[in-house]
């Protein structure tokens, strides 16, 4: 009993981690206290009997590294195992012994961990000549520069076996941690080493100069106590460290460091050698960031440019925007003030314009044109969204050198970044069309382009409005027409508006050609009156006319200054004008019907038509597009879809059909038998001049029966 005694504590005393189990069952049938504690056990009895894969290797089956089957009496067996349930490393000699007349295991472990992880550590180490290259590779090899010196910082910190690599860098009075890399369990640093005065490393500039790279073994030997450096790099917990300085042309700008370094620290070589290709780097780093600088930003104004501008739309694509808020700024008159004044005076006009945008939205502001801005304000609520926009009108108008056009929209959920900047660049123009008109009534200096184009061709009589009778299917009679614009060239023959028109519209100075057919057709009617005829007339207007904010008080006034009832006017419009705002839409639809006017949906049926259009909008007439009225006698979808699209009309209150582009006896006798109520095209008659339009409507009245048409039983047959 005193001998057994005596060996357990002498065993326990010395700490050592053993074990006995069964053989034939792996149950514990003894353990030191030493293991036991390892394994979580204050008191050895309760490990007794539990598997030994379980208890010491955490596994629910017998180990497959098990050394049972290798074990000889009288010839211990030594092997080397990490145990994964302790993440370590163990030495372990197995013994088979009888106890009981069983065969045991008798295990004795050592644990070798930390020699183990400087032994890998050392042996796997590459030498100082084999790291230069890796560094030199890195840095060369890798495209992105911050990635390549990440990666560079890493291969020095394994090398000095270090916490932490990292590289400082230098402006006029402060020093920036600018990289760093840092091992799996040391905190990074790099977010609270900015800005630091350069007075506070005044010595370790001065061993840069006299010694180059240095090593500070020991914070509290080697610094002075209460020192910035000293304070700085106790806070961070750093008890050693080596720097060597980034030098350019003779002046230092920087320098490379590891912390708390244990290998290699009797030679710097390295440290001193990698210096010159970080520094290479560094500067291909500014280069390219210089570069991106100048990619990316205006050098004129110093706002982002059209590049950035794309980038950044790409980037919205991918995202879901809660709100989004757009304004659109055009400086008018640019190409004069540049013509009048100089380009260097309207450089300054552009960058004053800049300017009040850095102020109000900072870097929400791109210069997309020469003299066009757009600001993009993502996440922004409704009310802060328009505050900012009257600040900058405002800001605009104070102003006296010159103005600007302002366009602008704020929407909120399911945001189409797209569609919402079409919309502020829509509201721009229709605001720049009052700038222009201002121009044709001779109150601003004029701005060549092409808006100052069509304003000298319409004061030149280019223009000619056409009108295409308008026929009452039922009866033959005309009921009115549309006004038809046609431009003359220089040599006089006429130029269909399909070679003009869209033109117009890309460039949105179309609202000026609007209003001219309109003021022509109000002249026109006038002066029929006087010679004793009335009838009625549709006119033609695109959406970015109708976006101007007075655009229905324009069509009024005209209308008043030639004495025209608005119930003879039809606005014709195209289904585009459902990209306008909703509630612009219907406000502008109800001020139409307030002043008596219709409004006629054009166009329905070509390229798309969208139904739901006619269930959020009041038209008063749905005028069905040539392209679906041409395959009528060949296509017999399109016949359906005319003939049930008809009956909708019929159903919906107040509201006519008309179909253009007739030209055929049987498209007529379709038309006539799907209750299509009036129709244009030229088999009834071509667009006509005014005085040839009045001619026809006056010999029709006179005869009081149709004159383009008669009633054809064979057309009238029985309806559906």
């Amino acid at each position: 009993m005193r001998e057994a005694f005596f060996e357990r504590f002498m065993i326990n005393q010395q700490k050592l981690v053993a074990y006995a189990t069964d053989t034939a069952t792996n149950e514990i049938l003894y353990m030191t206290q030493a293991a036991a504690t390892l394994y979580g056990f204050e008191d050895v009895r309760d490990t007794y009997g539990k598997k030994c894969y379980e208890l010491i290797q955490g596994l629910d089956d017998v180990c497959p590294f098990c050394t049972n089957s290798k074990l000889k009496p009288g010839r211990p067996y030594q092997w080397e195992h990490y145990n994964r349930k302790l993440q370590m490393w163990f030495d372990i000699t197995d013994i088979l012994v009888m106890f009981e007349g069983k065969n045991c295991r008798l295990e004795i472990a050592r644990d070798v961990t930390a020699q183990k992880e400087k032994f890998d550590r050392v042996s796997n180490r590459l030498t100082m000549e084999e790291t230069l290259v890796e560094c030199i590779q890195t840095l060369s090899g890798e495209a992105d520069v911050n990635a390549a010196v990440n990666r560079f910082l890493e291969i020095i910190g394994h090398f000095y076996a270090a916490d932490r690599a990292y590289i400082f860098e230098y402006n006029t009075k402060h020093i920036k941690n600018t990289f760093e890399w840092c091992s799996s369990d040391v905190p990074h640093q790099i977010g609270v080493l900015q800005e630091i005065p350069i007075e506070y490393i005044r010595d370790w500039n001065h061993k840069f100069e006299l010694d180059g790279e240095f090593f500070i073994s020991s914070l509290d030997k080697d610094l002075v106590i209460d020192s910035p450096d000293y304070r700085i790099l106790k806070a961070q917990g750093i008890k050693s460290l080596a720097a060597a300085p980034l030098k350019k042309n003779g002046r230092i700008i920087g320098f490379l460091g590891v912390d708390n370094p244990v290998e290699s620290t009797e030679d710097l070589s390295l440290l001193r050698s990698v210096c010159s290709f970080v520094l290479e780097e560094m500067e291909r780093r500014r280069l390219i960031q210089d570069l991106e600088l100048f990619s990316y930003t205006d050098l004129l104004t110093g706002l982002q440019n059209r590049n950035c501008y794309i980038k950044m739309l790409d980037r919205f694509s991918n995202q879901t925007l809660r709100s989004l808020g757009v304004i659109y700024i055009d400086i008018n008159g640019m190409k004069k003030i540049n013509d009048s004044n100089g380009h260097e005076y309207g450089d300054r006009v552009i960058k004053r314009v800049a300017d009040i945008l850095k102020l109000r939205v900072g870097c929400d502001a791109y210069r997309v044109g020469g003299d066009e801005f757009t600001v993009l304000c993502v996440d922004i609520e409704e009310q802060d969204f328009h505050v900012l926009t009257e600040k900058l009108i405002r800001d605009f108008q104070k102003n006296k050198e010159y103005d600007v056009s302002i366009g602008h929209t704020w929407k909120e959920g399911n945001v189409s970044v797209e569609e919402e900047i079409l919309k502020a660049d829509d509201l721009m123009y229709a605001e720049k069309q009052q700038y222009y008109h201002a121009i044709l009534q001779g109150d601003r200096r004029a701005r060549t382009g092409i808006a100052t184009e069509l304003l000298e061709d319409i004061a030149d009589h280019r223009f000619e409005v056409y009108y295409q009778p308008q026929i009452c299917l039922k009866t033959g009679r005309i009921i009115g027409a549309e006004a038809l614009v046609r431009k003359k060239n220089k040599r006089g023959s006429l130029i269909l508006p399909d070679h003009f028109i869209p033109h117009y519209e890309r460039e949105r100075v179309i609202c000026h050609l609007d209003l001219f057919v309109f003021q022509t057709v109000c002249a026109d009617w006038q002066k029929w009156k006087r010679q004793g005829m009335e009838t009625h007339i549709s006119s033609n207007f695109s959406r970015v006319t109708l976006m101007a904010p007075d655009i229905v008080m324009q069509i009024k006034e005209i209308c008043r200054e030639y004495e025209v009832p608005a119930d003879k006017i039809t606005i014709e419009v195209t289904e585009s004008i459902s990209k306008l705002e909703p509630q612009q839409l219907i406000d502008l639809m109800g001020q139409f019907a307030a002043e008596g006017f219709s409004v006629s949906l054009d166009d329905f049926g070509s390229k798309y038509s969208n139904l739901s259009i006619l269930a959020t909008l009041e038209f008063s007439e749905i005028k069905f597009d040539k392209s679906l009225v041409d395959k009528l006698s060949s296509d017999v979808k399109s016949r359906i879809i005319m003939k049930n699209t008809m009956r909708i009309c019929r159903e919906l209150p107040m509201t006519r059909s008309l179909a253009e582009g007739i030209e055929t006896k049987e498209q007529l006798k379709l038309l006539y038998k799907y209750h299509c109520d009036y129709g244009q095209g030229y088999y009834f008659a071509r667009p006509m001049s005014a005085e040839e339009f009045f001619e026809l409507i006056k010999k029709e009245d006179m005869l009081g029966e149709a004159v383009l048409i008669r009633p054809d039983p064979c057309v009238q047959e029985k309806r559906e």
